[in-house]
């Protein structure tokens, strides 16, 4: 018994010597986050609903266009903005001159790999849909994926 406690305790200390452990994941140098994105005129219908996700997400894009038949679709493209796998869903939200055109769409999963980028889209079927608006949200753990207070490995990164 106290052959394996030794062990594992051992092993425990190699393993916290090769990695580090932080509350959210770093960002790499250069991405833009949700945090330094908001109020962008060209991203004000997109909505982060969760503050520990907008600090690891970004969206480089949001275009809305019509479709062949005339109805509207909108394509968003997110941003990993750090060295871990992100989980998001989205969903877009339908308006016309009066309120709600038809129902949201789905919720759609969109899997970022760490630094990886994803483009989300989604057409209308109400020919009255004047605007979108995309819905952005933690998968993982709700609105908590990166939550404050939790420790997530981040492995050392070799010199080159």
């Amino acid at each position: 018994m106290f052959k394996s406690l030794t062990l594992a305790a051992g092993a425990a200390v190699l393993l916290g010597a090769c990695a580090v452990e932080q509350t959210t994941p770093p960002t790499f140098a250069g991405c833009r986050t949700w945090d330094m994105q908001v109020g962008q005129p060209n991203l004000g219908a997109v909505s982060v609903q969760s503050p520990e996700l907008a600090k690891v997400i970004g969206v480089l894009d949001m275009q809305t266009s019509r479709t062949g038949t005339g109805m509207a679709a909108v394509q968003t493209t997110v941003q990993n903005c750090t060295d871990v796998d992100v989980v998001l869903l989205m969903r877009t939200r339908f308006t016309g001159d009066r309120g709600q055109s038809e129902p949201p769409s789905a919720w759609k999963t969109v899997h970022l790999a760490p630094r990886g980028q994803a483009t989300y889209g989604e057409n209308a079927v109400s020919g009255t849909t004047r605007s979108v608006g995309v819905d952005i949200y933690d998968a993982n753990r709700g609105q908590s994926q990166f939550a404050p207070g939790q420790t997530y490995t981040v492995p050392m990164q070799q010199a080159r």
